[in-house]
């Protein structure tokens, strides 16, 4: 009788075929078991953190002990989730599409997720202010202000910019401005044209801030910028992502009439006055400039052009440059000595400061004021 003989040639690793064969055998049984073992725990985990990012969110201790009961009296009765903001009418695979995506980023991010939504089902104002648009509850995943800060960083900034709307009495103007603009100041020109300045919040270039202030000549939008306040460190200050005009076809003309008619007063320049007029009432410090690298709308924008050269602006006002490549101005500022200018200009210089500051006092009184 012949028997059949495996030849013993070495395989492909240096070792023998017939001792070969069983050890890649026993290998790849023992990683199927590790992978089960990993796996499944892993699912149940899964499963668990999209209840918590998409389901009920209840406060933690730590949220809780860092705001103040008064704000914790009333908690919505039924806890947000990722979901609850509105949305636009959907067909069925564009909104199954739309739970998986804000299911993954629950995923993704989980701590931060729960810590977002623990923030908006402390009261019923904040569970009010987060359905006021679609857009709120996913804002810490998206790029905002400055293309440097990380998801962390603006979930800090977003929660204390929203936790100071309530603590000082400004949820309902906030809540208003999300909805339509609300005129906040008025005043004219040399030339008798009226000027507007609006406020419209969240919604409004809401990728560079929560507040927006809109100046109108007569009815044609002239500039706009977007803000924040948060807190940074002991003390408050204000993030500036956005200074932009109308964009229009005669745009620039528009801003050249503007600025004759304020006295030589830039609208650019008199946004920023406004803004810093704003963190001065409310006891902020500073004043953060994004700067050309960091902008976010550089990013959103076709192929990444960008027309408006915020840097040259904010040197020209000032402001220092930073670490991280943005700029800041104190929220105070100087008065001009009128003096030094030659005696031709110091009239219409005269006329552009009581302007400004009419003009400033009108829009912080009406932030300011509210929240008092």
């Amino acid at each position: 009788m012949s028997f059949i003989t495996v030849p013993h040639t070495p395989g492909p690793y240096g070792l023998l075929l017939d001792i070969q064969e069983p050890l890649l055998a026993c290998l790849s049984l023992l990683l199927l078991a590790v992978a089960c073992y990993l796996l499944v725990p892993g699912v149940a985990r899964c499963v668990q953190l999209v209840r918590a990012s998409t389901g009920a969110a209840r406060p933690s201790p730590a949220w809780n002990a860092a705001v103040p009961a008064r704000l914790r009296a009333a908690r919505p009765s039924a806890p947000l989730s990722l979901l609850s903001a509105p949305d636009q009418p959907r067909a069925p695979l564009s909104r199954l599409a739309r739970q998986i995506k804000l299911r993954a980023r629950g995923l993704l991010a989980p701590r931060q997720t729960r810590q977002w939504l623990d923030f908006w089902n402390l009261t019923a104002t904040h569970a009010a202010l987060a359905v006021a648009t679609p857009r709120l509850l996913h804002k810490i995943y998206r790029p905002y202000q400055s293309l440097r800060l990380r998801r962390p960083q603006r979930l800090e900034i977003l929660t204390s910019h929203y936790d100071f709307v309530i603590r000082r009495g400004l949820a309902p103007l906030v809540l208003q401005a999300s909805q339509q603009q609300i005129p906040i100041g008025q005043f004219q020109g040399k030339s008798g044209q009226d000027y507007e300045v609006r406020l419209a919040a969240i919604n409004s270039l809401d990728h560079e801030g929560e507040l927006a202030l809109h100046l109108y000549r007569g009815q044609h939008h002239l500039f706009s910028t977007a803000f924040t306040l948060c807190r940074q460190g002991s003390g408050w200050i204000v993030r500036i992502g956005c200074l932009q005009g109308s964009g229009g076809a005669d745009s620039r003309e528009q801003i050249r009439r503007a600025t004759r008619d304020l006295f030589g007063l830039r609208p650019k320049a008199l946004m920023i006055r406004m803004v810093r007029a704003i963190g001065a009432g409310h006891g902020c410090s500073r004043v953060l400039l994004v700067s050309n690298g960091n902008r976010v709308a550089g990013r959103r924008g076709k192929g990444g052009r960008v027309h408006a050269d915020y840097d040259a602006f904010w040197q020209e006002l000032g402001a220092a440059r930073r670490s991280d490549g943005d700029y800041e101005l104190p929220c105070e500022e100087t008065a001009p000595d009128l003096q030094s200018l030659p005696s031709r200009k110091r009239a219409e210089a005269r006329q552009r400061l009581a302007l400004t500051q009419a003009v400033t006092q009108q829009v912080r009184g009406a932030l300011v004021r509210t929240g008092t």
